[in-house]
């Protein structure tokens, strides 16, 4: 009797490693794959698609790649209408305090040019540094956070949040019952990437999903914040399965937006939900894909 248990544990030990081994190769091979589509647009890609293969590339390990190709290019990246996202990405994987410095600063330029096409995308790419901002730059944001619309208004609170500016995150706060459909997406946006610990700030982000029109361009970024931030654990579940629907169902927008909350509470056993955005015909939902995948297979290892 007891060889026949000893035999029937050795027969399911066995099993479970070859389940083990094949799951392994599934593994790599998705990651593979994830990679390959990470480097197609990297390498192919004149868009901002490339901006975000490469921050994807950047997150998920391949830093010193990503530097070094856009370094070799500095010449031509100074030209280009890409260029804020660039240099956000060269800050990004500096090796060094000043080598970042000297990155920031150019983002910082861009936004205080008055003339420069880009300072809309110069002051996300403050606030996405976690840039504490000083000086010139710190008091053209106050007077941009004072004197603009509030859709304008929300990338200066943002940036100015990071340096404790009095007034910021209350006016982050209420953007997100704003009457412009763009303020309130852009507040979401922006407390995602904060995080923010504030009670009244995630009392008002779980108002702002209820009232939040489903078809509207902002639900899909306040739904993201609201879950990234568990705004209300009650209704956190929910939330989240609405956040996977969109997956599914939503623009390439809402997607990329959803996959930037979902990797970091996703498992293995959610990729099955990811996987097939591989193959979609929008290059920044593959992107977004490909991301989550790394992510969360490098998290588990």
């Amino acid at each position: 009797m007891r060889w026949r248990k000893i035999g029937l544990g050795a027969a399911l030990g066995a099993l479970l490693v070859t389940a083990g081994l094949r799951a392994a190769e599934a593994d790599a091979a998705l990651t593979a794959r994830a990679r390959t589509v990470l480097h197609h647009f990297f390498d192919t890609d004149r868009t901002g698609v490339r901006v975000h293969a490469a921050e994807a590339m950047a997150a998920t390990g391949e830093a010193r790649v990503v530097r070094e190709q856009l370094t070799r290019e500095r010449a031509g990246n100074e030209a280009s209408i890409h260029r804020v996202g660039i240099w956000r990405l060269l800050a990004g994987t500096a090796i060094n305090p000043y080598d970042r410095t000297q990155w920031i600063e150019r983002v910082e330029g861009a936004f205080l040019n008055p003339r420069a096409a880009d300072r809309e995308q110069a002051v996300e790419a403050l606030g996405k540094l976690n840039h504490r901002a000083r000086g010139k730059t710190r008091e053209a944001l106050r007077a941009r956070a004072a004197s603009e619309p509030e859709a304008e208004a929300v990338p200066a609170w943002w940036v100015l949040q990071l340096t404790n500016e009095p007034g910021a995150l209350a006016g982050l706060t209420k953007a997100l019952a704003s009457k412009d459909p763009l303020a309130r997406q852009r507040a979401a946006y922006a407390v995602r990437w904060l995080e923010p610990i504030d009670p009244p700030l995630k009392q008002a982000l779980a108002r702002a999903v209820q009232a939040e029109p489903v078809d509207s361009p902002a639900y899909p970024f306040i739904l993201s914040a609201a879950v990234a931030l568990r705004a209300d654990r009650e209704h956190l579940a929910e939330w989240q399965g609405k956040l996977e629907g969109l997956l599914a169902t939503g623009t390439p927008a809402a997607r990329y937006e959803a996959c930037q909350t979902l990797m970091r509470r996703f498992t293995a056993a959610d990729l099955p939900k990811v996987a097939p955005l591989l193959d979609d015909k929008d290059p920044d939902t593959q992107v977004a894909a490909a991301w989550t995948i790394l992510w969360v297979l490098d998290r588990r290892g």
